[in-house]
């Protein structure tokens, strides 16, 4: 997903979910930072000081080493060397996997009326491309023994997630037990109520975000893995026609709701004209969706493509409406009860809303353009018109980030190059709070990941303490 869903998309439904105008703003700025909360920006050592003015004597209450950053590029770059750690904690949440022992129904979550219009949880079987891998590729083959990993919507991970995101809303005493943990949380309860509830906010557009991607970024992982390539969609592995067979040309099918379906190879050298095509297949890095380019975060696209972990006798389809559609929802669920409303009623306003946000997502743009213009800023115009009222900061999402998407809390920053330099960060800014909230949703993620024995992170980023103590996982028992 891009910041017309992730922000505006976002921003719509904590309203429907019931948060005020400024509550719903504040929840669509957390959730769209998480791509922005860069390596690149943040990695430093932090200073926690108490004024907002730059200063030669600053008051430092506290020092954070290792911030616990969302996005990665910059200085290592997310090719050369992936942090699984991050990449699935914060963008491809491992759910390929059975439901463990009293993993809470979707009914239960959510209601009978919203389970109802959710698909069905399914596993997928990532053992259906190794006989091709080991004709083709077979030093890949050993990639498919994480099938795990792969995203997933309405996994059981996702759906731990949406019970704790809703305990933490609604229990200001977990809120504060968080807090307790935190390097310069007792500054920051100084004041109490104010940094709770801005701590509760933030914390929910972060697991807003994360929800989300579950949706738009499934059947991807967070690992550099043969699982997210692909073989050209009209490979016939029976064929002994050149041009059907394994090697070369990789295309997808596409469709914009505008042109039909086309045919397309995607290829890095696209960032040179039109941007919406632009990705990496036949690239080194094997990371996430970059070999599928943009298309799974435009909401208006269906795609056919013939990912390497599944049969390639068959096509893999992708309607981003009917997925994006169901993530909203799911959000608007979640915010609902995190509001303190209760599962959600299908009533008129509801269903009103609803039919808003399917216009919003479906709202088609053709993609092959002479001119171009990015799929992301046609989806956010229309999020707005058909909803009116928007944030109380409107942002450029074209721009990454524009000004009014970064979170507030940096005072002074730092002109190295490397992580070594330090950053001036006010303690009780939402910047702050944001990081110990992304640390709190990694530990939650590292901790169901171990219980379950799915998997452990190996990186050098997730194995380093940041703005929490690890006796957080103390609060995690109940999963």
């Amino acid at each position: 997903m891009d910041q017309d869903f992730h922000y505006y998309g976002t921003y719509y439904s904590a309203k429907t979910g019931g948060f005020n105008r400024d509550e719903a703003t504040l929840i669509a700025k957390a959730a769209n930072f998480i791509d922005f909360f860069s390596e690149q920006t943040y990695a430093a050592y932090w200073e926690l000081v108490t004024d907002d003015t730059k200063s030669d004597n600053y008051n430092i209450v506290a020092q954070l080493e290792y911030p616990r950053y969302t996005y990665q590029g910059g200085l290592l770059g997310s090719g050369l060397s992936p942090e699984d750690g991050l990449w699935c904690s914060y963008h491809f949440t491992p759910g390929n996997y059975d439901c463990p022992p009293n993993t809470p129904s979707q009914e239960m979550i959510h209601g009978a009326p919203v389970a109802s219009q959710l698909p069905e949880f399914q596993v997928r079987d990532t053992n259906q491309g190794k006989s091709i891998l080991k004709k083709y590729n077979p030093n890949t083959v050993e990639d498919l023994k994480y099938g795990k990993l792969l995203n997933r919507p309405q996994s059981a991970l996702s759906r731990q997630l949406l019970l704790d995101a809703i305990e933490c809303a609604t229990n200001n005493d977990r809120l504060e037990a968080i807090l307790n943990y935190a390097v310069g949380g007792q500054e920051i309860l100084k004041n109490k109520e104010d940094c709770l509830n801005r701590f509760k906010l933030i914390l929910l557009g972060i697991r807003a975000h994360v929800i989300a991607d579950t949706w738009a970024h499934q059947d991807f992982c967070g690992v550099s893995n043969v699982m997210n390539t692909y073989w050209d969609v009209n490979y016939d592995p029976d064929s002994w026609k050149p041009s059907e067979m394994g090697y070369g040309r990789q295309s997808i099918n596409y469709n914009d709701g505008k042109s039909g379906w086309k045919n397309k190879v995607l290829s890095s050298t696209s960032k040179l004209g039109n941007k919406n095509f632009e990705a990496v297949p036949n690239g080194s890095s094997y990371l996430g969706h970059g070999w599928m380019g943009h298309m799974p975060d435009f909401s208006f696209v269906k795609f056919e493509y013939k990912p390497c972990w599944a049969s390639p006798h068959q096509v893999t389809q992708r309607d981003n409406r009917k997925e994006y559609l169901a993530a909203w929802l799911e959000l608007t669920s979640l915010f609902n009860q995190a509001n303190g409303n209760g599962k959600i009623v299908f009533d008129q306003v509801m269903q009103e809303q609803l039919h808003k946000a399917q216009k919003a997502i479906e709202t088609p743009y053709k993609l092959e353009k002479e001119k171009w213009v990015a799929g992301r800023k046609v989806s956010a115009d229309a999020w707005k018109e058909i909803f009116e009222e928007g944030p109380t900061s409107d942002i450029d999402v074209v721009a990454e980030p524009h000004e009014n998407a970064v979170l507030n809390g940096l005072i002074e920053g730092t002109k190295r190059l490397d992580r070594y330099g330090k950053l001036y960060v006010n303690v009780n800014s939402d910047l702050y709070l944001f990081q110990i909230a992304a640390d709190y949703h990694f530990h939650f993620v590292k901790s169901y990941l171990d219980t379950h024995n799915i998997y452990k992170f190996t990186g050098s980023w997730s194995q380093q303490t940041s703005a929490l103590s690890e006796e957080v996982t103390q609060l995690f028992e109940h999963c």
